[in-house]
């Protein structure tokens, strides 16, 4: 009788989705890391899980395509240039900007493969006049200077400017933001007493906070998450 090889090539994708999905919820991002040099599959997966911002395995997948892309950048860079090319088509007017988690993930790729996606940083800046686009913008530029990584001209005034939008969404991430840039304005100041709350990936986890608990946090010098 033959053996049937049960190689990481032979799974399927119902079973391999199944498989990450179940990683995402324990927060076993090594399992992730482990089966995305072998198939490629886990990219696209990934990507299928970051449609629903409130729901915490989106967030858990966009942390682990960063590390999927690191585990991969090494002997295969086309692979992940291939997966941001990807993500920036699906925030394109020719796609119906579709992708509304793409900022995000280029985010932690661009930490986790500096060297592959060095110039990806500036090309997320010019995303951010899409308002649809602006909170994973500031997202990203956040943790890309909280890696020590330079995201470009225009990146601190974004943030500056940020500080006084309308929504607490985008008000709480541009105090992320700032607090990575180390930038202390009389805005952030402002911001101490905005009692309007937002939610925001820690330490795999979404919390809530309020915008003024934030700015409070940036002004100790405790860093905003």
């Amino acid at each position: 009788m033959r053996c049937v090889s049960q190689g990481l090539g032979s799974i399927s994708m119902g079973h391999l989705k199944e498989e990450i999905r179940d990683a995402l919820l324990d927060r076993d991002f090594a399992k992730v890391v482990l089966r995305a040099p072998e198939n490629k599959k886990v990219f696209s997966i990934l990507i299928s899980f970051t449609y629903d911002k409130e729901s915490i395995l989106c967030w858990r997948a966009i942390e682990a395509m960063g590390k999927a892309a690191g585990a991969v950048a090494g002997r295969d860079p086309s692979t992940v240039r291939n997966i941001v090319q990807r993500l920036l088509w699906s925030m394109g007017e020719e796609s119906g900007g579709i992708g509304w988690s793409a900022a995000e993930m280029l985010g932690e790729i661009v930490i986790n493969t500096p060297e592959t996606c060095r110039d990806i940083p500036p090309i997320l800046l010019s995303f951010k006049d899409e308002e649809n686009f602006l909170p994973g913008v500031l997202w990203s530029i956040g943790r890309i200077a909280g890696a020590g990584m330079n995201n470009g001209e225009g990146a601190e005034e974004l943030v500056i400017q940020s500080l006084s939008h309308r929504s607490p969404l985008v008000r709480g991430l541009a105090l992320f933001a700032a607090s990575k840039f180390n930038i202390m304005s009389d805005k952030v100041k402002a911001l101490i007493r905005d009692g309007e709350r937002f939610r925001v990936y820690e330490e795999h986890e979404l919390v809530e906070k309020t915008v003024g608990d934030t700015a409070q946090r940036v002004v100790d010098g405790l860093g905003s998450t």
